[in-house]
């Protein structure tokens, strides 16, 4: 009889075939969540930009960058599938992403300031 536990017993170290696969999983949220979030932040913050420097209306503004960000978004996703660092990925998405939410909140604070 065995003294090991069953839940250590069960256990076995990572095969690479499971490195891949949590690669690919990564990559592909990435890919699809990661490209969707900064796409819509972007469009957010470009419509924010267009109604504060050019005198569209606001709902003109929010059609335009709407029409655009359909082609930012295949953009990312194809780039972050075709990208080989997943690192590389993550880092410019999130930072696209949480990067332009900011400059939005401070270009937004600024605009209720005046």
């Amino acid at each position: 009889m065995s003294s090991r536990s069953p839940i250590t017993a069960s256990r076995r170290p990572a095969s690479p075939r499971d490195l891949r696969r949590g690669s690919l999983l990564l990559r592909l949220l990435a890919a699809i969540g990661g490209s969707y979030a900064c796409t819509a932040s972007l469009a957010s913050l470009s419509s924010v930009l267009a109604v504060m420097l050019s005198d569209l209306a606001r709902s003109e503004a929010v059609y335009l960058t709407a029409m655009l960000s359909l082609l930012v978004y295949p953009a990312l996703l194809l780039w972050s599938i075709s990208e080989p660092r997943l690192w590389r990925v993550w880092a410019i998405l999130l930072s696209g992403t949480f990067g332009s939410m900011l400059l939005q909140d401070l270009l937004t604070m600024t605009q209720l300031g005046d």
